[in-house]
């Protein structure tokens, strides 16, 4: 079983969040096709490696937060550094998006996406639920 199988219903919630979120950062792998001018950069600088690692990198955080979905209290530093890096990754998008007046769309995209889900996850959060059990 991949979810969290124990008595606590909202822990248990909590593991199909996981699970939804899990597919959620497998979006950057098919958005870019989808909706280009939010998702893909076109400044001329950017090499065709750092999508890719991009992507290599939201597959391997999508496949661990799946993984932790069995015992989200054990596994929330899964959720932390989701939590961390979606925000500092949303942070400096934040910045390049505001003094590159071409890439404004990120603004209502992938920046927004980021920066809303470091909020989600940090009051949303398995060690929380398990505190005011």
């Amino acid at each position: 079983m991949i979810l969290y199988n124990g008595p606590d219903k909202r822990l248990r919630r909590y593991s199909i969040f996981m699970v939804v979120l899990a597919i959620f950062f497998l979006a950057p792998l098919v958005a870019e096709h989808t909706w280009e001018a939010g998702m893909v950069w076109q400044d001329g600088r950017t090499n065709e490696s750092v999508p890719m690692m991009l992507k290599a990198m939201y597959l391997s955080l999508s496949i661990c937060v799946f993984m932790g979905a069995k015992d989200p209290v054990r596994n929330a530093i899964i959720i932390d550094y989701s939590m961390i890096s979606s925000l500092i990754h949303g942070l400096v998008m934040l910045y390049y998006s505001i003094i590159l007046e071409w890439e404004r769309t990120h603004l209502y995209g992938d920046v927004l996406m980021l920066l809303v889900l470091a909020v989600v996850l940090f009051f949303y959060h398995p060690r929380k639920i398990a505190r005011s059990s």
